[in-house]
């Protein structure tokens, strides 16, 4: 086991609202999202949202909302939340204005899909970094 996979283990005997996965998928959009930014630099909020829900667009794609709902990452706070746990562990960091009310606003992480006969965007970054 690797020291994320340890650090999300000891986590999750506490903290039970997320699936081990939650945190994995959390993780892995800060990185793409930064990584589709033009230079390395902190992302706010609003720009992780937007990376995660392309980011699970293209690796769930239909079935998106779903995956979502299985990992409990329902809304944007959720999203937060598993940001400052990861944060609270020393596998993420923030800078000294962030704060976890920037999670509350109004984005669904997939709203799309989880709403009948709405197809598919192909979704490009550009979004994330308007």
């Amino acid at each position: 086991m690797d020291e994320f996979d340890t650090k999300i283990a000891a986590l999750l005997e506490h903290e039970t609202a997320y699936t081990a996965e939650a945190y994995r998928f959390v993780a892995e959009a800060v990185n793409y999202t930064v990584d589709k930014l033009p230079e390395h630099r902190h992302v706010s909020a609003l720009e992780l949202l937007k990376g995660a829900r392309e980011l699970a667009i293209r690796e769930y794609g239909a079935v998106a909302c779903e995956v979502m709902r299985e990992f409990g990452l329902h809304t944007a706070s959720d999203v937060g939340k598993v940001v400052y746990l990861l944060i609270s562990i020393n596998l993420l960091s923030a800078s000294e204005e962030d704060e976890l009310t920037d999670f509350d606003i109004d984005f669904a992480p997939v709203p799309a899909l989880c709403e009948e006969d709405v197809a598919i965007p192909d979704a490009e970054f550009h979004t994330v970094i308007d």
